[in-house]
C-alpha cells in the first residue's frame, strides 16, 4: 500500500497529527453540512495530501454529553474527484470502505466515556448523526 501525507499531517504521533489536521488542513469541498453530521474534503498545506473529514454526533437528549466521532481519511486524487462529483449524495458505504483499508486518524468520544485519539486501521462505518 502507498503511504500518504507528510510528517505533519500523517506522522507517527496521533495527537500531534490531529492538532495539525484540525487547525491547518484547508477545506476544498463541503459535501455535507448538517447540524450533527458533516463531510468535507481537505488538503494539507505542507504536502498537498487530500483527506475526507467526517464528523458525526449522536444526540441522546440526556446529560448533554453526546457521542461525537471524527475521522480523517487520506485520499488519492481519483478518490477526491469521485467524491467531489457526488456532492451531498456522497456514498457513505464507499466512503467508509476507504477508511477501512488504510490508516486513518480517528477521534472517538462515546457518551459517558473518555475521548480517544488514535491512528486506526479497523472497519469504518460512516453514519449520519442525529
Amino acid at each position: 500500500m502507498t503511504e500518504f501525507g507528510c510528517a505533519r499531517c500523517y506522522g507517527k504521533d496521533a495527537l500531534t497529527a490531529m492538532a495539525f489536521c484540525t487547525t491547518r488542513l484547508r477545506e476544498t469541498h463541503r459535501l455535507v453540512e448538517r447540524s450533527h453530521f458533516g463531510v468535507s474534503l481537505r488538503e494539507c498545506p505542507e504536502c498537498g495530501q487530500a483527506f475526507a473529514s467526517i464528523f458525526s454526533e449522536f444526540v441522546d437528549g440526556t446529560g448533554g454529553e453526546d457521542a461525537q466521532y471524527f475521522d480523517i481519511v487520506p485520499l488519492t486524487g481519483t478518490e477526491v474527484t469521485s467524491l467531489a462529483a457526488q456532492g451531498s449524495r456522497v456514498d457513505l458505504v464507499k466512503l467508509g470502505a476507504l477508511g477501512s483499508v488504510r490508516r486513518r486518524l480517528s477521534s472517538a468520544w462515546p457518551t459517558g466515556k473518555t475521548k480517544t485519539i488514535a491512528w486506526r486501521r479497523d472497519p469504518l462505518s460512516v453514519r449520519e448523526g442525529h
